[in-house]
């Protein structure tokens, strides 16, 4: 179901504290754009990554699913900063998920999501938060991004450089965001609302310009050589981050 444009920020937020200061829960993301590559690759590379956790690639056609997701957050409920999130898509070791049921109804079931192997930030209070609540891998770096009418430009520190050209004609509400970490050794399903729509085409390349955690992983799955299967982005992305829900240990 759709959001209620009129009340979608208007959950109650409580605040817990983080090592770099209070942090308001949900956090609620006002004022933000994005940019998303989704790649299909050779399952071996993305079980190389895995190999010893709770998760195994999800595979859709034969081939595991990577996305590279740029974000610049201007306002929301902790700061302005950016993010960029390298991830595969994933599902509990052993289970029988459905890709089709991932893809077209990405809220159900426990066992599924989007498994964050790096996810660099701008800020440390979006460090700690990450880190201390979710288990997701951040670190804080440099991100500069540009995010024009017909291109968008995006550099990691001294790791990656990101370009795409104009974006497609085939417009779609955002679906929610799903992500699987473990944090404490327990694992957490967290689902992000959205309220934009994404424009879906275009042609991006990623380049590896320099060494860093994600262009290492960036390179271990191939992604610089590759083109993505699909290109989506918003310039007006509204989401809404809350707690991950426990689903069991890893």
């Amino acid at each position: 179901m759709a959001p209620d444009r009129k009340t979608f920020f208007s959950r109650a937020q409580s605040t817990l504290t983080t090592s770099a200061g209070p942090c308001a829960l949900p956090i609620f993301y006002t004022d933000a754009s994005l940019l998303g590559c989704i790649y299909l690759i050779e399952p071996s590379r993305a079980r190389a990554m895995l190999e010893g956790g709770p998760f195994e690639p999800l595979l859709f056609f034969g081939k595991a699913m990577v996305q590279l997701v740029v974000f610049e957050y201007r306002e929301s409920s902790i700061g302005s900063y950016n993010e960029l999130a390298l991830a595969i898509e994933v599902k509990l070791r052993g289970r029988t998920t459905s890709p089709l049921r991932a893809l077209l109804a990405p809220r159900r079931g426990d066992d599924h999501g989007s498994h964050i192997v790096n996810l660099p930030v701008t800020t440390e209070a979006a460090c700690a938060a990450g880190k201390e609540l979710w288990g997701f891998p951040k670190y804080v770096t440099t991100i500069d991004t540009d995010f024009g009418e017909r291109s968008v430009r995006a550099t990691l520190g001294g790791e990656l450089e990101i370009e795409c050209g104009p974006p497609g004609f085939m417009r779609t509400p955002g679906p929610p965001l799903v992500a699987i970490s473990i944090h404490d050794g327990r694992v957490l399903r967290t689902v992000v609302d959205t309220d934009h729509m994404l424009s879906w085409g275009g042609k991006a390349t990623i380049r590896i310009v320099g060494e860093g955690p994600t262009a290492a992983n960036v390179e271990r799955l191939g992604l610089e050589a590759s083109k993505p299967f699909l290109v989506f982005r918003t310039p007006r992305m509204r989401s809404i981050l809350p707690l991950g829900k426990d689903v069991g240990g890893s």
